[in-house]
This record gives structure tokens, sequence and C-alpha cells, in this order.
């Protein structure tokens, strides 16, 4: 079979396979367009601030394959639906929230992502409706070329947790582009906790998004532990009067693993709340560069904003960069940043050895307590529960 070309031509054949309305086909051809006309980024960030990234867009295969996925919910009045059963009943929702947050003019992958993606879940808490089992998605990447979204609408007054898992099925490459948005309506909760575990050989791309109305809350969970280079964002716009976020990132790089992290909080209305706090831990040649911005507008006053970043190098060649960002336009508020790169504290290591540990067995539970205060602060149970055994795996 000959191979599939990045083309229009294959846009329009994929939407009309899976027999789209016209306004997803005007939406994918945008997205097309904005693709062709967008650079590939550079992915330098200073004089020494930079990440060593091969790949050509243009040159990737074009599939049209589905993606395997495990969804357990254990309440009846979720609706949980795939893309064709979305397209098969009632598009009016996906019509109203798909690429609005994730816009296609924002560069060159989330363009290319909104033009080819053909794996949608659609998550939808009905209003005041409590959840109190997590909705667990577990996915596993089974082709070399992946575009899958996740929809999630959190009515007024609903409250559930939700659990993502990304793992690769093989150990062959895969180039992985995933875009989740969510829309937190008034007094809503979500919480919301993504596990990516690919394989070394996978570019993993990935966007998070949530819009946050009066009195919402999101407390985003990101752990990131697979792929040979992972891009990432995480960001939230706290549009209503109350809202509040918590952005709480892990990462662990081994090998030649190479991360860009970057985390903001957008402040739009008064009374808002933030907290962004990172922790990662590097070893062998792998490299992390995070980004974070808090960012408080004019009539945001009496917001608070904090944003903090650790990671701990535990090899030589082990390298990460941390640009912290403030902006903030209003003077009646509280906001603050710190970061830190660092090693093991030898004296903490020798005290450990002093009382009969073995320097493997002393490092690992230095690295446990380097991670303790930011698990302590998980707010979904499960994950909080398997992080200190997903940190093990990842020293052995």
């Amino acid at each position: 079979m000959l191979k599939e070309t990045i083309s229009k031509k294959f846009v329009e054949d994929l939407s009309k396979q899976n027999n789209e309305p016209s306004w997803l086909l005007d939406k994918r051809i945008s997205a097309y367009e904005f693709f062709k006309e967008k650079a590939m980024p550079n992915f330098n960030y200073g004089l020494n601030i930079n990440l060593d990234i091969a790949l050509d867009l243009e040159k990737l295969e074009a599939l049209n394959e589905k993606v395997k996925r495990k969804v357990v919910c254990n309440n009846k009045e979720v609706i949980i639906q795939n893309f064709e059963e979305v397209l098969a009943s009632d598009d009016s929702l996906l019509k109203e929230k798909l690429m609005t947050i994730c816009v296609p003019a924002l560069d060159k992958f989330t363009s290319m992502h909104n033009a080819f993606l053909n794996n949608i879940l659609v998550v939808k808490v009905p209003k005041n409706v409590e959840v109190k089992e997590p909705i667990e998605i577990t996915t596993e990447v089974n082709s070399s070329v992946l575009f899958d979204h996740l929809l999630v609408i959190a009515e007024e007054g609903s409250s559930f947790s939700l659990v993502e898992e990304l793992n690769s099925k093989s150990d062959d490459g895969s180039y992985v582009s995933k875009i989740v948005e969510i829309f937190a309506e008034e007094n809503s909760k979500v919480d919301y906790g993504a596990l990516q575990n690919l394989n070394k050989e996978s570019f993993n791309f990935i966007i998070k998004r949530a819009i946050l109305k009066n009195d919402a809350s999101v407390n985003w969970l990101d752990c990131c532990f697979g792929s040979k280079t992972t891009l990432s964002e995480v960001t939230s716009y706290l549009d209503g009067e109350g809202a509040s976020v918590n952005n709480h990132g892990v990462f662990f790089g081994n090998d030649k693993q190479q991360f860009d992290l970057v985390t903001k909080s957008i402040h739009n209305a008064p009374n808002t709340y933030s907290d962004i706090f990172t922790k990662g831990a590097l070893t062998d040649f792998s490299k992390c560069i995070y980004r974070g911005l808090v960012k408080i507008q004019k009539n945001a006053s009496n917001s608070n904003g904090y944003q903090k970043q650790d990671t701990l190098l535990l090899s030589g060649d082990a390298a990460a960069d941390s640009i912290p960002d403030l902006e903030i336009d209003n003077s009646d508020v509280k906001c603050s940043h710190g970061a830190t790169i660092g090693r093991i504290d030898k004296e903490k290591l020798f005290y450990l050895q002093s009382r009969g540990l073995s320097k493997d067995e002393a490092t690992k539970i230095y690295v446990k307590g380097f991670f303790e205060e930011l698990i302590r602060k998980m707010k979904i149970e499960k994950m909080r529960e398997n992080m200190h055994d997903i940190i093990d795996k990842r020293m052995q």
C-alpha cells in the first residue's frame, strides 16, 4: 500500500470517510492552511538554552487509524462518546467547543493536530452531578502517528476526577499528538491527572488547556516519564471571579530523554487563585527546559498567583534550565515565583549511609523525599498512592 502523505487531499478524504459535517471540514482546511504557513520552532530560548529536535512534520506519514482505548466510569449520568457516536447523534456540542481553546493558529504542531485529528473523546458531566469514583481513560498507541483529542465539559456544580494514562503498545517509534480542552462551568470542580509513559522512541506533543468560569476549580496533575522527546503545555484561563487552579507536575528523565515543559496561569477575573508547582529529577544525559508564566490582567484585582519549580540532577551529564515569568498588570495582587536546580546534598546522603544504608538505597530515599512535598499535594488519591512505585521503577 502506498504511503499516505500530509496533504490537503488527505484532509478532505479523511473528512469524507468520517461523514463529517461541512463546518468540521472547514475547520480542518483552515488548520491545514495554518500548518503550511507556520514555520517549525527552533527550540532555542537563550544562548545556551535549547533542545535538539530532529523532526520534520512535513514528512510524517498520514494515517487514518483508530486508537485503542479503555474507558471506565461507574456513574451512568456521565456522558462519554467517541468521535463516531458524537457525529451520529448531535454534533452541536462538538461544533461549539472543539478547537476553541487550542486554536489552529497557535503553532505548527497545533495546526497540524487540528487538521489531521481522527480520535476524539467527549466527556460531559451534567449539572450538579458528583462522580465519586475517578473516570479512567487508558490509551495504547498502536500506530506510528496518532492525533488524539479529549474534550471535557464540566457543567455547573458538577464534581469529578478524570485520570488518563498514555502507553505504547510496542517498542516502535511514534509521533503522538494529544490535545485536552476542559470547560469548567460555574461552581464545578475538575481533578485531572495524566500519566505519560510512552516508549523511548516516541515523540510526544501535548497541550492541555482549561477555561474556568465563576468559582470553578481545576486541579491539574501532569506526570511525564516516557517518550524520547516531550513538548508539553498546561494552561489555565481563570475567566470567572473566584476561579482557582492548582497546576502540579512531575517529571523524571533518564537516558537521553528531553522535556520541554510549559505551565501558564492567566488571571482574567478578580479574586482568582493559581498555584504552579513542578518537581523533576534527571539522570544520565537527560534534559529538561521548564517555562512558567503567571499573568494577572488589569481587571484581576485581589488575585493570588504562585509558581515554583525544582529540579534534581542525579548525574554530571544531566542538564536543566528554568525560565519562570510573572506579568502583573494590577497592583492589588499577591504574586511570587521561584526555581531551584541542584544536586543531592552530600551531607544528607552521608547521614543516611551512616545509618546502614547503601549508597543506592540512600539515594532512593533522598529522591523520594525530594518528591514528597508535591506528592502530598496531589488531589487524586489513586495517582498519589502509585507515585512512589513509579519513581522506584525509574531509579532501577
